[in-house]
């Protein structure tokens, strides 16, 4: 085990912690006591009602990953069929044999084949078991033109008059702006939902922290109001960038054998 599991061991104990509070393991419905994460998890919940195209859009760190959780764990496996692909920088090719493995159809060579099978599968779906399909497409903003442009076509079922497949593009902020393009015109045409995410406002960094904090077996305040303050000020509401902030200064009252974290102690870690 190496000094930092030690250290970190060691500090759980101190503060009676029974896991460590800020990692990357969030459990998603914790999440949902965050007003900003429930408004945005209802938008999404609103493009499965509608069907079509949506974007998820935000900076790193923001919490797209924990909304698709929540979307994935909401959805029931009688009525949706979801696929999720996060291979974005792939030809045309291979990002077709991505969806029909996700699909569970036989790998074919021809991208007009996979496009034709693809096509049967989705209606063959909805047609003898009332599944919808949902495909989510992670890293989005990475995306060729005509990768996107070839998705317009995979949805249009019916000339154009059944929403067979839903399509949920999630990725950094630059992803919508894409849809600026001439050529994708179409396609920004039949976005129905649109979720920008951005970072917590002060009074949700500081509740996120404290959420943390009692989830991980500690009923007693462990930051100060100054310390949490701090940490949202230097994060701008990021998660990612709140979780590394406060696990640090959480570290550093630890070595410096206080109780609670302090400001300085913030600040400390900021400036190293």
């Amino acid at each position: 085990m190496s000094t930092h599991d030690n250290q970190l061991r060691e500090m759980m104990s101190y503060f009676n912690l029974s896991r460590i509070p800020f990692t990357k393991e969030t459990d998603s419905k914790s999440l949902f006591m965050l007003p900003s994460v429930e408004r945005a998890f209802a938008q999404l919940q609103l493009l499965m009602s509608l069907r079509g195209f949506g974007v998820l859009a935000g900076k790193s760190g923001t919490g797209k990953s924990c909304l698709l959780r929540l979307l994935g764990e909401s959805l029931s496996p009688s009525s949706y069929h979801s696929v999720y692909v996060c291979h974005s920088t792939v030809s045309t090719t291979e990002f077709y044999s991505h969806l029909t493995s996700g699909f569970g159809i036989p790998a074919v060579g021809r991208r007009s084949a996979m496009f034709r099978k693809l096509k049967e599968q989705i209606e063959l779906l909805h047609s003898s078991k009332r599944m919808y399909s949902i495909l989510v497409i992670d890293e989005a903003h990475l995306l060729s033109t005509d990768i996107l442009q070839e998705l317009r076509l995979l949805a249009n079922f019916s000339m154009d008059s059944r929403n067979l497949l839903t399509v949920l593009l999630c990725g950094q902020e630059d992803l919508l702006s894409k849809f600026g393009l001439s050529s994708l015109e179409f396609l920004a045409n039949s976005i129905s939902v649109i979720v920008r995410l951005q970072g917590l406002p002060p009074e949700e960094s500081i509740s996120y922290v404290e959420n943390r904090i009692s989830e991980s077996g500690c009923s007693t305040p462990l930051f100060t109001k100054a310390a949490l303050n701090a940490i949202h000020l230097a994060s701008g509401g990021t998660m990612r960038v709140i979780n590394t902030l406060a696990l640090a200064a959480l570290l550093k009252s630890f070595m410096l054998k206080q109780k609670q974290v302090e400001a300085e102690h913030v600040q400390m870690v900021i400036a190293r």
